[in-house]
């Protein structure tokens, strides 16, 4: 036996630990029987069984590899990824969806319903994945803030309105008076 890490090794060099927690695991598997499903559970025939699991937008990713004479696995064209998503599945509003059309510009293809995002920023292709989803989440986070600046231009168009309105102003400032005497008098 070695020590390894302070940790107890066999001679196989694998870890008496993850072994024995492996061992008493498949026992209590061996004991509970084989698993049993709902049987009122009904199927979901609308969902492709290739789909991932899980709920929200699904992502779709490219990568390549290039692999350069001598062995070298590293290519620079190895570390870009583009991650493509169908934007109705990000179920923003009509105010939202134009919102992102205007910051993505060309990113978004109309025929295919499809936002893509590339990214080659970082020497690792998994920063690089990390750094297209923090853009999509910037991108609907902007894109979210269309509803509130619809809603402030409509109050403020409403509000211009009244204000061009004499007679509203009139009985509104009528209305304003009286509350203040009822207020300050009682």
């Amino acid at each position: 036996e070695m020590r390894k890490g302070g940790r107890r090794v066999n001679e196989l060099g694998e870890y008496e630990f993850e072994d024995q927690m492996v061992m008493e695991y498949g026992k209590m598997m061996e004991a509970e029987g084989p698993p049993k499903f709902d049987e009122t559970a009904v199927p979901d025939l609308k969902k492709n069984l290739d789909d991932p699991p899980g709920e929200g937008p699904i992502l779709r990713w490219q990568t390549r590899a290039v692999f350069a004479p001598g062995g070298d696995a590293w290519h620079p064209k190895n570390r870009k990824v583009k991650m493509s998503v169908t934007v109705k599945e990000l179920g923003l509003s009509k105010h939202q969806f134009r919102r992102l059309r205007e910051l993505v510009g060309k990113r978004y293809h109309p025929g295919k319903d499809e936002l893509t995002i590339t990214s080659e920023r970082f020497e690792h292709r998994e920063e690089n994945r990390k750094d297209c989803l923090r853009t999509l989440f910037s991108l609907i986070e902007e894109a979210g803030k269309a509803n509130k600046m619809v809603e402030e231009a409509r109050t403020k168009y409403v509000k211009n309105r009244l204000r061009a309105n004499p007679a509203f102003m009139e009985r509104l400032r009528a209305k304003t008076m009286k509350l203040q005497e009822s207020t300050t008098f009682p």
